[in-house]
């Protein structure tokens, strides 16, 4: 009988336990949705494993938020191609490359339709500002293009912490472009995890919770066994940014076009103030004046970030359009 109570006890609590899991997994969706990542498809549904700029290509880009067909043109940048020697060139990561919209709703295409502009977008997902000013430097080069302005995007959701590994990587004589451009080796590596890290990596990929304990709790706990760790990475991320800020300015100066650095945030910047802060730190290191892009979404960030991938929906990109058109900055 005694056995019988504790069998029962303990089949009661697993399902009590799982009760409690399941209606968290279910609360986090809600609460705070994270998206498991991009996932690139065909056109015709079938799975992708390529890099995002593969020249003369065309693929869908997939997250619970969105289902957007994406073409990439035959010199390797995102539709629509330049006519020849384009006015304006946009450089920065996947906000620039307006990943979760089609070619004709992100915000450069829109912007250059409206102004009557030839241009190119040059932004590559994941991109840190040292890879951003290799790929400008190279088509500046290769191209033998002479844009009239380059429109340099920085997202301090990410741009930060990318900073910093590309610096690591690029001291230690190794690549430091983004793992978009080469998935097949990101793959690989996950194919030769560990059992217990293959069952973790599947767990943030399908389930929410996990995804937040990972990506926000553990985090969170992390700077307060260590308050002195984040400020000391801020602090080396913003001499590294310094210094890319510094060399283009120095391209600048070299292939004789007008720049200007503007600052974008996540979401959850912009509703915490953070950004405002942000803002005055970039300010300090840029050799101009930068135009901070947080107060321009902070009326509708619902309805301007998808809400678990974080970037702009296409009325977000519309809205960076119009600011960019009205040219108040």
């Amino acid at each position: 009988m005694k056995l019988k109570a504790v069998v029962a006890n303990l089949a009661l609590m697993a399902v009590s336990m799982s009760i409690v899991v399941i209606g968290a997994e279910v609360v986090s969706r809600y609460v705070v949705p994270i998206s498991p990542g991009p996932h690139l498809l065909t056109l015709d549904g079938q799975s992708l494993v390529q890099s995002y700029m593969k020249p003369d290509t065309s693929y869908r880009i997939i997250t619970p938020d969105f289902d957007a067909k994406t073409d990439i043109t035959s010199d390797g940048y995102r539709a629509p191609a330049s006519k020849g020697n384009p006015d304006t060139l946009f450089i920065g990561d996947s906000f620039t490359f307006a990943q979760g919209v089609t070619d004709d709703k992100t915000f450069p295409n829109l912007y250059c339709e409206e102004k009557g502009l030839d241009c190119a977008n040059l932004a590559v997902p994941g991109a840190s500002t040292l890879y951003t000013l290799d790929r400008l430097e190279s088509f500046l080069k290769q191209k033998g293009w002479a844009p009239n302005n380059v429109y340099f995007f920085f997202f301090t959701g990410n741009d930060f912490t990318d900073n910093i590994w590309a610096a690591e990587q690029r001291d230690q004589g190794k690549d430091y472009q983004p793992l978009e451009l080469s998935p097949e080796i990101e793959h690989a590596k996950k194919q030769s995890l560990p059992i217990h890290k293959k069952i973790v990596d599947a767990s943030l990929k399908h389930s929410n919770l996990m995804r937040v304990l990972y990506y926000k709790a553990l985090p969170a706990f992390r700077e307060q066994g260590d308050p002195d760790a984040s400020g000391n990475q801020m602090a080396k991320s913003l001499a590294i940014t310094e210094g890319e800020f510094q060399r283009l300015e120095a391209l600048s100066q070299s292939y004789a076009f007008n720049y200007k650095i503007f600052v974008l945030y996540s979401a959850p910047e912009i509703k915490q103030q953070r950004h405002l802060q942000l803002r005055d730190d970039l300010q300090k290191i840029a050799p101009n004046k930068i135009v901070s892009l947080g107060d321009l979404f902070a009326d509708d960030l619902n309805g301007y970030y998808f809400p678990s991938d974080g970037h702009f929906t296409e009325s977000g990109n519309q809205k960076l359009s119009d600011f960019l058109s009205k040219g108040s900055f």
